[in-house]
């Protein structure tokens, strides 16, 4: 039986119809700029630490192509690829960034997923929106032998708050899940753990105020291994 990606493909198509992007990346707030760096530092650091590795980079769940252009700016002798279910994204993204290439596909959907073997599979932010996550992980290890995740950090009880009381998470279906539920997943599949991290303090949609006190300290937060665990905005992890 094939299972497809949730309803809130509509919800996010329709963000981009309205604001030529997703919330978070179009006249996005102070905190949401800043958080989505913090990720895409990570990302670029983990991509030149893997070296000559990766020469190859699809991005599963692309959205409107954003991230996947942040990077292939930062890393351009390395070719990019993004793909997503939501339709009106994948033409913003075609449009506003020559420097990748972009399709419509479902990592949950077989027929839908290029048949192309990459060096390296990016799932950012994609897999708290899936029904099943254990098959989107199974199915982006189709694509390629290492798959970099980075989720929203479900150790944290602030987060859990957050999404039972926002408009946008609960709008956008927003969920967490602990590192121990990716953990327990990779094992289950038989997959090397090479890194898992905690980073970034800064919430999505926060007030600006604040976001500037918390971001000026998150260096130093970071490097607090139990608070960056249980407190940090998103897990990292490399199988």
């Amino acid at each position: 039986m094939k299972t497809t990606v949730k309803k809130n493909v509509i919800t996010f198509d329709s963000d981009v119809r309205e604001l030529g992007g997703y919330r978070y990346t179009s006249n996005a707030p102070y905190s949401s700029i800043v958080s989505n760096l913090r990720l895409t530092n990570e990302s670029e650091k983990i991509i030149r630490r893997l070296g000559a590795d990766v020469q190859t980079v699809i991005d599963i769940g692309c959205g409107d192509g954003t991230f996947t252009s942040q990077l292939a700016t930062r890393l351009p002798h390395l070719s990019f690829t993004g793909f997503d279910p939501a339709n009106t994204a994948i033409e913003a993204a075609t449009k506003h960034f020559a420097n990748c290439a972009f399709r419509v596909g479902d990592i949950l959907d077989c027929s839908r997923i290029p048949e192309t073997t990459f060096d390296l599979a990016i799932m950012r932010g994609v897999i708290h929106h899936l029904p099943t996550q254990r098959q989107a992980i199974e199915n982006a290890l189709t694509l390629s032998r290492r798959v970099l995740i980075i989720e929203p950090n479900g150790n944290n009880p602030i987060l859990k708050f957050i999404e039972k009381r926002s408009k946008y998470h609960i709008e956008h279906e927003e969920q967490s899940f602990s590192s121990k539920f990716f953990l327990d997943i990779a094992r289950g599949l038989g997959l090397k753990i090479e890194h898992l991290g905690f980073v970034g303090f800064v919430p999505f949609f926060f007030p600006t105020s604040l976001s500037k006190i918390i971001y000026f300290c998150q260096p130093v937060l970071e490097r607090i291994p139990l608070l960056a665990r249980y407190f940090g905005a998103q897990i990292v992890l490399l199988v």
